[in-house]
Parts: structure tokens; sequence; C-alpha cells
């Protein structure tokens, strides 16, 4: 994959999750910032959830206090090379642990 239609699946995916966040703002009490390709995205707990691009390995990277993913796209999602789950799983599952709340990323299911 090229660096530029990474990067163009990198920012759609991104806007995606802004979307959900938004869309889901009176269940949750959350903070996110977005800059420099990278979201990070801060639990009313403190906690954090951190989205990066690793544009020379064509990864999207999602660190959490608990653990890392590395994820690639395939199939038309992102995909984690260690654990092979989709990045919908992931965020949902990862944001449930911090709000005790569920979150449907389905958004994300599809990238293009």
């Amino acid at each position: 994959m090229r660096d530029l239609l990474f990067f163009k699946r990198f920012k759609k995916t991104l806007l995606m999750i802004e979307k959900i966040i938004n869309q889901n703002d009176e269940k949750i009490d959350i903070d996110y910032f977005l800059s420099n390709n990278m979201m990070t995205i801060i639990f009313k707990n403190k906690k954090k959830v951190i989205i990066t691009s690793q544009v020379y390995l064509h990864q999207l990277w999602i660190a959490t206090s608990i653990q890392g993913y590395h994820l690639i796209y395939d199939n038309y999602t992102w995909t984690c090379i260690r654990t092979k789950k989709n990045i919908k799983n992931i965020l949902k599952k990862e944001f449930f642990i911090q709000t005790n709340c569920t979150i449907d990323f389905i958004l994300l299911k599809i990238i293009k």
C-alpha cells in the first residue's frame, strides 16, 4: 500500500471514531484531541487510549493503559497483527473497560 493511500484510510478512520464519540456524547463522559496524526481519548477516570499512525510500517497503533495493538489494513478494516481482532471489537472492549458502557463501533466495520 502506498503511503498516501495508507494516510487517507488512517485519517478516515480517525474521523469515523470522532463521529462515534460525538454520537455517544450523552452516554459517555470523555474528551478527545486530534493533532499530528494522533488521537488521544481521555476517559472520566483519566485513563487514555491513544491512536497513532506508523506510516513507514503502514500500521495503525492503539495504546491503552493495559496493552498495545498494532493493526494493519486488510479486507476493508484494521486488524491486529497479534490478536487478529478488528478495530471495531478492540475499541468496543477498551471503551467498555473504561466507561462500563457498550459503544457500537459499527461504522468501523468497513473502511474504504
